[in-house]
């Protein structure tokens, strides 16, 4: 399947986001390409590990990311998911969430491949994922997100949530991404 991100808010969008992903059992494969469009070069700190399991704060830096949800049933928005990041500099992070902003771990096992591609204005990534064994359900649900840029901070989403201040962390929005 494919899509384009929207931006957060009704200002003129600095990037352009397409995103492509397929699932095959629990294995999912995203690709991505965020093209620049205006202002200075990617927002990266290479202080950030290859090891996910160190990078808490890649956010506040240039991102692209994937909320994973299995569900038993569509309105089961109460079950855990798998937040995963990218930087261009091929700096991942990961968690599960079982209460948006309260509770949440790493996982104890996560099979979890990225690489990036930077040229000038586009940066290109493959992401692939074994969804972990905290997931459990029978559908897949999700959102694709990037946070960019700095003065000021942009911020896209698959689906964006309707107040001012942006909000991945809402299961509610999240969206099917397997084929009907």
């Amino acid at each position: 399947m494919q899509a384009y991100l929207k931006k957060h808010d009704s200002q003129f969008a600095g990037h352009r986001i397409k995103v492509i992903w397929s699932l095959a059992q629990r294995n999912l494969n995203i690709q991505f390409e965020i093209q620049k469009r205006t202002g200075p070069g990617w927002q990266t700190d290479p202080q950030f590990s290859p090891d996910w399991l160190n990078n808490w704060g890649l956010w506040n830096k240039d991102v692209f990311e994937a909320f994973l949800q299995l569900r038993s049933h569509p309105d089961d928005v109460t079950a855990p998911y798998l937040e995963i990041q990218l930087s261009p500099l091929n700096q991942p992070f990961a968690l599960i969430i079982t209460e948006p902003r309260k509770t949440y771990f790493p996982p104890a096992k996560l099979d979890f491949k990225g690489s990036v591609q930077v040229e000038d204005k586009f940066w290109t990534g493959v992401i692939d994922v074994s969804l972990p064994d905290e997931l459990l359900g029978e559908r897949l649900y999700g959102g694709f997100f990037s946070c960019l840029s700095t003065n000021p901070r942009e911020y896209y989403a698959l689906e964006p949530n309707p107040e001012s201040n942006p909000d991945f962390h809402r299961p509610e929005l999240f969206l099917c991404l397997e084929d009907s």
